[in-house]
């Protein structure tokens, strides 16, 4: 017994000695291991809606996480649910009271539910052209230093396939989408003069604010428009490097942080050398 006992034993070790040797190779020839949230998702890289989707997503959790404690707000999703929705009942009450009721006596009111619908997805369409327009994010949270202040966090996002071509994750009819998109933001220009930018490129408006006493004292402020390829964040089998894209948010959010709050300390500055003079 004790013999098995000693051999058991040695079979173990050596099993436990095999599994960690490297590979024959070298380490270079390991298999390298991924985070776990590295590959965030697999979309199709021909689509560059789809593309913009995935990313969009990407960021919107990303400021959600607790590491920056952003509470997201739904407004613009709760507006477009409400009045789809309501469109979507009129829609439906009108066809089914045109349906059981004799047309000379469902025609007033027919015609009343029609022109309700069309005036419903009319101010839908101009709520995303002109109110909502590209926004994917809007958060806010609340710091506790010396006093109580809000931070507000606006995030916009476009997919541009060329200088001159663009896309958005909202459907706009036409003719307001002629309209929206000659008021799109501008494409940011390249982080290095002599390096082209590389298309079809993610771009990113991201505004910040940073206020006290109900947003009446303004404590920082700024924005910034950035880009990058899409090839740099999704690889060609249409996974998502969700590490490399919030390195990216995490480094451009704290350039905005920094900004704002040299910009507003530009400003004081400047205000008391008038008030000197």
């Amino acid at each position: 017994m004790a013999k098995k006992a000693v051999a058991k034993g040695k079979q173990s070790a050596d099993l436990a000695t095999s599994v960690a040797k490297p590979a024959l190779g070298g380490a270079d020839d390991a298999p390298v291991v991924l985070p776990a949230r590295e590959p965030a998702a697999k979309v199709n890289n021909a689509s560059l809606t789809e593309l913009k989707n995935a990313l969009d997503d990407v960021v919107k959790e990303y400021f959600c996480l607790a590491t920056h404690r952003f509470t997201r707000s739904h407004t613009h999703e709760d507006v477009r649910l409400a009045v789809g929705w309501t469109s979507v009942v009129v829609a439906a009450a009108t066809g089914y009271y045109g349906y059981v009721t004799d047309f000379h006596e469902s025609k007033y009111w027919v015609s009343v539910g029609v022109v309700l619908y069309v005036v419903l997805n009319t101010v839908l369409a101009l709520y995303v052209a002109y109110v909502e327009k590209n926004v994917i994010f809007v958060g806010k949270r609340r710091t506790i230093a010396s006093r109580i202040s809000t931070e507000r966090l606006t995030i916009s996002s476009l997919a541009f396939s060329s200088p001159t071509s663009h896309t958005t994750s909202s459907w706009i009819p036409f003719p307001l989408s002629l309209l929206a998109s000659q008021s799109h933001s501008p494409l940011p220009t390249s982080s290095s003069a002599s390096q082209a930018p590389v298309y079809p490129l993610y771009s990113l408006t991201l505004e910040y604010t940073h206020s006290s006493n109900a947003n009446k004292s303004l404590l920082a402020s700024s924005s910034a428009t950035l880009s990058r390829s899409f090839g740099e964040m999704v690889d060609s089998d249409g996974r998502v490097a969700r590490g490399e894209v919030e390195r990216w948010l995490g480094e451009a959010f704290g350039e905005v942080g920094e900004k704002g709050k040299a910009g507003l300390g530009a400003s004081a500055s400047e205000g008391e050398g008038r008030k000197s003079r």
